[in-house]
């Protein structure tokens, strides 16, 4: 009688114990700049392998709102959000009403992003644009950065047709409705291939190293890095580096990890993609955004007339986790 007594009591002793240490974790928000992907597979690492608990903090991953993680973030609405430099410094940079944001942290070490076609059409470089059409967001930054590396290639950008990219996803606009886009090399050229698609692939910085600026980059307000409020941000960096050093190093695994969170993709894509972001994510220590780098896009951006404020704000604070 006396051991089942002990015995319940120390069932009751764990199972409080159990609650406490779930309430004393911090409730953080993470708001994704798009579908899950992997570009976000060492969050969902450090989630799924208790690097963020280990932290104190209890995670919830969410997906953007139409006005995407940056307005959330600034609103106080989700304490991390993932955004990209361009965005991040428009949002910051607002001669309507500047959003307190700024970037913390590379998720990929150099910017993956490009130029991809059919093979078919052989635009194998940036000049070779001319007199083809190229699908655009109808973003003018971005038409920007294109005109000016068909230019610096060589090549004349007033022969290029930017149409509206109306297609349901990059790899039915190249094959129905124009002749190159620009994409993610990392998922948009993988797709490409495992589809058996012959293709040609350049990447944006390839001409222009202004054009090697951070997309994508992980943001927060700028009270998370003021006072007190830092501590929580060193954590959630600290675990999230755990989680993309275990991506970079183990891509296979990390990629079924990811696959557990977004079963309705396919889980050869995932592997093809983590494969290569894997060697992409960083060379030394995860997160590093090279100052100089940041500035030099930050500059052109504000040189070209997209950032009208002289402010001189550049959304970054580097923290030391």
């Amino acid at each position: 009688m006396l051991f089942r007594k002990i015995l319940i009591f120390a069932i009751l002793l764990m199972a409080l114990a159990a609650c406490g240490s779930k309430s004393d974790l911090d409730e953080v928000t993470l708001v994704l700049d798009w579908t899950p992907n992997t570009n976000h597979t060492g969050f969902y690492v450090a989630m799924h392998r208790g690097y963020f608990a280990e932290e104190g903090i209890s995670l919830r991953i969410i997906q953007p709102p139409e006005d995407g993680a940056v307005t959330l973030v600034a609103a106080g609405h989700a304490e991390f959000g993932i955004s990209f430099q361009e965005e991040t410094l428009l949002a910051a940079n607002s001669p309507y009403a500047p959003l307190p944001v700024v970037a913390i942290a590379a998720l990929v070490e150099h910017n993956t992003s490009g130029v991809l076609s059919l093979a078919e059409h052989g635009i194998t470089r940036f000049r070779d644009l001319e007199g083809k059409t190229f699908g655009s967001w109808m973003i003018p930054y971005f038409d920007e950065m294109i005109r000016e590396s068909v230019r610096m290639d060589g090549g004349n950008p007033d022969l290029v047709e930017f149409v509206p990219h109306m297609a349901l996803d990059n790899i039915t606009g190249i094959q129905r409705e124009f002749d190159a886009v620009w994409v993610y090399e990392g998922w948009d050229r993988v797709v490409a291939e495992q589809m058996g698609l012959d293709v040609n692939y350049f990447a944006l910085r390839d001409v222009n190293p202004v054009f090697d600026y951070y997309t994508p980059v992980l943001i927060t307000s700028l009270e998370n890095v003021q006072n007190e409020r830092v501590e929580l941000t060193e954590r959630f960096l600290r675990a999230s580096a755990r989680g993309f050093e275990f991506a970079r190093d183990k891509p296979t695994e990390a990629a079924r990890i990811l696959h557990q969170y977004v079963p309705e993709m396919s889980l050869d894509l995932l592997i093809a993609s983590q494969e290569f972001l894997s060697e992409n994510y960083f060379s030394e220590k995860w997160g590093y955004i090279d100052a100089r780098r940041w500035v030099m896009f930050t500059e052109w951006m504000h040189e070209n007339g997209f950032i009208t404020s002289d402010s001189g704000n550049t959304a970054l604070v580097i923290v030391d986790f």
